[in-house]
């Protein structure tokens, strides 16, 4: 699997991995992502700042996840007690596999290269948050070593605040 930032020429390919993503929750009850978001605006303001990674298997241009890493904290997060507050911290934002390539670990290595590229870039912690009826996604980042600091409510309902020092 090859992962590299990505540019306004995989817009079109990320914003169908997240349609294809959504639509995969909802038909599991999770109502997570829709039209409002993540938006167009929101990835493309990832790329424009350098932030969305997408993977890529060997040999192959199809895009088949991908995940975002940056400083930005929903002003929500100000009310957490957090672990860890010394230091560079990070935040994990949306992070897709496609569903058709699911259960064959490309999440698992997106987290590790974020985790590992964090690192290297002087950050002490990194913070994520997950939306509480999702599970599978709260049980992959707790398996990843992410504790879960505290809860926020946002549009959707209530969203756990997970974080990890790295």
């Amino acid at each position: 699997m090859k992962i590299t930032k990505a540019s306004e020429q995989h817009l079109a390919e990320i914003l169908s991995l997240c349609s294809n993503c959504s639509q995969i929750l909802k038909s599991k009850g999770i109502d997570q992502w829709d039209e409002v978001y993540p938006s167009e605006e929101t990835f493309l303001n990832d790329i424009n700042n350098n932030s969305l990674y997408i993977a890529r298997i060997e040999n192959s241009q199809e895009i088949i996840g991908c995940i975002v890493l940056n400083e930005y904290q929903d002003p929500e997060y100000k009310d957490i007690e957090w672990s860890f507050n010394r230091g560079k911290i990070a935040v994990i934002h949306r992070l897709m596999v496609h569903p058709k390539s699911e259960g064959r670990g490309i999440a698992r290595n997106l987290v590790e290269f974020i985790e590992k590229l964090a690192k290297e870039n002087g950050y002490k912690a990194l913070r994520l948050d997950v939306f509480s009826q999702n599970l599978r996604s709260f049980n992959f980042y707790k398996k990843q070593g992410y504790c879960v600091s505290g809860k926020v409510n946002f549009r959707k309902g209530e969203f756990l605040c997970c974080e990890k020092m790295i």
